[in-house]
């Protein structure tokens, strides 16, 4: 067994609300998301540290998802604002594919959620959780099924 003893950040970001890391061994990338910065973040694990790559959005951006047999260095799935979106990884733009606000009768209480935290099961289905966003009071959940 190897041991390893870190004495100082390997990434010093400081990010206000740094999750939802997914590692993608095609490429040997690590990416993260920073919620409340409303930046994605992608680091080449071979190349360290001076390989950090972000994007930043206008929307926050809750966690990433691979789409199935879409290459994930053009084209990934990010939990948003507004709903499910589709990012292309080269220019930055962001399509929604799905919206939950749309499922909402409230658009008062639609505008108050946000996605948060989101992963694909072994049957390849998205899941994901919403709450509150911040902008608009301590974070809670405010779920919804969305199909």
């Amino acid at each position: 067994m190897q041991e390893w003893t870190q004495t100082k950040p390997y990434l010093d970001l400081h990010c206000e609300l740094g999750e939802a890391p997914y590692y993608e061994q095609s490429s040997n990338t690590l990416r993260f998301v920073d919620i409340k910065a409303r930046r994605l973040h992608t680091i080449d694990l071979s190349k360290g540290p001076n390989s950090l790559s972000t994007l930043q959005f206008d929307i926050p951006v809750g966690y990433t998802a691979d789409i199935e047999g879409v290459d994930s260095s053009t084209k990934i799935i990010i939990g948003g604002k507004k709903g499910v979106y589709s990012l292309d990884r080269r220019t930055g733009d962001l399509e929604l594919l799905k919206s939950f606000h749309d499922n909402l009768q409230d658009k008062e209480h639609a505008e108050r959620l946000r996605s948060n935290d989101g992963a694909i099961d072994p049957q390849g289905r998205l899941w994901f959780g919403t709450q509150t966003d911040f902008d608009f009071e301590p974070p809670k959940p405010e779920g919804m099924l969305v199909s």
